[in-house]
This record gives C-alpha cells, sequence and structure tokens, in this order.
C-alpha cells in the first residue's frame, strides 16, 4: 500500500517523530522526558500547555541512533524538507529548530550543521543547551549577545539536560546513589555539572519523574519558553 504522506509528514513518520506547528529536535529521548515533566508541572501551575497541539520535542532518534551524531546527519534533512513543505497559500507549514548538548560533542555539531548548510545558523536554526536561555531577539546576533551574556556567570561549565534540575534535587538523588556518579557535582556561580553514569542518568530521570516539584524544574519551563519563542510561538504556551 502506498502512503499518501509526503514532505515533512513522511520523513516524520518514517523516523517516530510527531509534528506540530512549531518543532524542537533534541538529542536523545531522555530530553524528551524532561522536558514533559516540566511541562506537566507548569501545566499544573497555570493550566498553560508548552507542549502539545502547537509545539512539539523530539528526539533525533533513540539510543545510539540520537544524540549530537543524530542531529547532525537529521536535521539538515528536515530542514530542507520543511522549506519547501508550504500550503495553499506557500507558507511554511512547520517551523523547525534543533538544540543540542553543550558539551563537547554538542558544541560540533552546532558549528558543523551550520557549515554543511548555507541556510541553517546557530542561534536562529539551531542551539547549545544553556542555562538560560534568552527570548527571541531583534536578531540572531542580538540573541547571541544575550545569551552569552547571560550565562557568563557559569564559566566554562558544560550544560546537559540534567543540569537544569535544581542542585537540591540533584544532591537528595546522589545522597542516595553515590556510586551513580562519576566524581562529584561541579558547581560555578549558581551552575551546577555532574557526570552521571548510564545508570545514574536513567536513574535520576525516574526520582525527578517521581519526586520534583515546579521548583525542580523552573530552568527547564524557562528553555521551553525559549525554544517556542525561537518558533514565533507564544512562549507562555497555550490554554
Amino acid at each position: 500500500m502506498t502512503s499518501s504522506l509526503t514532505g515533512c509528514l513522511w520523513l516524520a513518520s518514517k523516523l517516530g517523530w510527531r509534528l506540530a506547528r512549531g518543532n524542537a529536535m533534541v538529542e536523545g529521548t531522555s530530553d524528551v522526558e524532561y522536558f514533559k515533566i516540566a511541562a506537566g508541572l507548569y501545566n499544573v501551575k497555570t493550566g498553560l500547555n508548552l507542549i502539545g497541539e502547537d509545539f512539539s520535542v523530539f528526539a533525533a532518534g533513540e539510543k545510539d541512533d540520537g544524540g549530537a551524531p543524530g542531529i547532525m546527519e537529521r536535521f539538515p534533512s528536515l530542514f530542507t524538507t520543511a522549506m519547501h513543505d508550504v500550503d495553499a497559500a506557500s507558507k511554511i507549514k512547520y517551523r523547525v529548530i534543533a538544540m543540542a548538548d553543550d558539551d563537547y560533542y554538542g558544541k560540533i555539531a552546532v558549528n558543523a550543521v551550520p557549515k554543511g548548510h548555507r541556510s541553517i545558523f546557530e542561534y536562529e536554526h539551531i542551539f547549545r543547551l544553556r542555562r538560560v536561555m534568552p527570548l527571541r531577539a531583534g536578531s540572531r546576533d542580538a540573541l547571541k549577545n544575550q545569551t552569552r551574556r547571560s550565562n557568563e556567570e557559569f564559566g566554562t561549565l558544560d550544560c546537559v539536560i540534567e543540569d537544569l534540575l535544581s542542585l537540591a534535587l540533584a544532591e537528595e538523588y546522589q545522597k542516595l546513589n553515590p556510586n551513580h556518579i562519576s566524581g562529584s557535582i561541579l558547581t560555578f556561580g549558581k551552575g551546577h555539572h555532574a557526570s552521571w553514569t548510564p545508570q545514574g542518568k536513567s536513574g535520576l530521570l525516574k526520582f525527578a519523574r517521581n519526586r520534583a516539584k515546579f521548583d525542580d524544574v523552573e530552568m527547564l519551563v524557562n528553555v521551553l519558553k525559549s525554544l517556542r519563542s525561537y518558533v514565533g510561538l507564544v512562549p507562555e504556551g497555550i490554554p
């Protein structure tokens, strides 16, 4: 049976992505789950939805198919397809951006993708996960400058999804599971970073799902608001 899907929907169907009007590709399924936890707690607090009808967050791939390499391989294809996937009024149907971790491999991805695609620019279409991600500014240069200033206090600390949980929640999990971390939790300014083992990463996700309060995920909520603004959506979400 021949599929009737075309454009972005065809590509999404092959890779298990759910598309909405605005879309953010992230490295892996854990990133998606953390954002869903944050969006759920935000909904309880405000009655508004950050993820859902108008905005989707999905992983480049599962396990080895995701990560920074997954973004490098798959985002340019999605972006190019979206550029040509228009409605009857010639308007683009799906706004797509990508966000990699702010670590060694994530930086490689964010630098490499624009070099291989002349229409993709950092701070406009592809981003690094930062502890503070300002809302959309007037230009990508303005957003770049605001982002750098807002994150100066964190020095050279890497930033991965677990680093956006509250320090209190991370420390509580570490005390209960001291063997789930390589080294210790590093702090710089108000930021923190930890190298969790694979068991620690999965365990911390489950712990956050069961124990996190809104204050523990507020940084994740703020990132979601900014991602929404980057695809032209109302940052605060919709009912």
